[in-house]
């Protein structure tokens, strides 16, 4: 009767580890990568003449307003319409991605994964972290 103990465990044993190698494949196929502000930047600078890079601020409009970095474009967080506006993006292109203190930026990579964008960075500190770093802004 106990024979059949040892088989059901390695059972239980190899289907553990099936569903964590699932587990870990899946997130690893996360399409985005948080940085810092200097990683940020620098990311920004290689890639600034490039065509095929997004740089999106999701703050609000008034936020936006009181400043923003250099090429960046405004795409309201809050907005009803934020997710169809994300849907429109083309999902070949760089998206570098930024708020205010990263928090919504964040909220926001689950829904850049689920949608299929390929790379996506996003400034961790958000804005405040940019300003930190004496960086540039744009009134």
């Amino acid at each position: 009767m106990m024979r059949w103990l040892p088989r059901l465990l390695v059972g239980a044993f190899l289907l553990l580890s099936v569903s964590l190698a699932a587990c870990t494949a899946s997130a690893d196929k996360n399409a985005y990568q948080d940085l810092s502000a200097p990683q940020f930047r620098q990311m920004l600078d290689r890639q600034e003449n490039g065509a095929d890079v997004v740089l999106l601020d999701i703050r609000t409009p008034g936020e936006y307003k009181d400043g923003h970095i250099h090429g960046s474009v405004l795409l309201d967080y809050y907005a009803r319409d934020f997710v169809d506006k994300l849907k429109a993006l083309d999902r070949d292109k760089t998206y570098l991605v930024y708020c205010r203190s990263g928090n919504r930026s964040g909220k926001s990579l689950s829904v850049f994964n689920q949608l299929g964008f390929r790379q996506v960075y996003h400034l961790k500190t958000g804005i405040r972290g940019w300003q930190r770093e004496k960086y540039p802004l744009n009134r």
